[in-house]
């Protein structure tokens, strides 16, 4: 994937955002569809397997394991970040991290955080297939620097 450098984050305007907000609501119906389906208890990549399948059900433009080249200062590095999914909404990249643990705690946080800043994408989702009754979601916005849970 090609990358472009930003001078800064952008702030997404309130109608772009509004989208966003809804493509997350029905990448999360996805995730909870597939841990209905298959539940806790499988490793992580069945689940990406499953929810990729899943979100190219309901229609979404999904890529897996998309490796993304970051700027340092103004120049591409060869280094990459691997992340698990990502979905193309429109204009802006939604990321989507996967886990299967029995909970989640601050590595996957960071690591979560580390893709939005190493992108400049404003929206990730991290989800933990591990947990029971229901999938762990956590959704996080970047703009301007600061990550939000929203």
């Amino acid at each position: 994937m090609q990358t472009k450098e930003r001078e800064s984050i952008q702030i997404v305007e309130e109608p772009k955002r509004q989208e966003l907000i809804q493509t997350c609501y029905g990448i999360i119906g996805c995730m909870q569809e597939v841990h209905k389906r298959l539940g806790p208890g499988l490793p992580e990549y069945i689940y990406q397997e499953a929810l990729t399948t899943e979100l190219n059900i309901n229609g979404f433009n999904v890529h897996k394991e998309l490796e993304y080249h970051p700027l340092y200062r103004g120049q591409q590095m060869k280094a990459y970040l691997k992340m698990d999914l990502v979905v193309k909404n429109a204009s802006e990249y939604i990321i989507i991290e996967c886990k299967a643990l029995s909970g989640l705690t601050e590595k996957e946080r960071y690591q979560t955080f580390g893709y939005l800043r190493g992108t400049g994408w404003p929206i990730a989702i991290l989800v933990n297939f591990g947990t029971s009754p229901k999938a762990q979601i956590e959704r996080y916005y970047y703009e301007n620097e600061v990550i939000k849970v929203f």
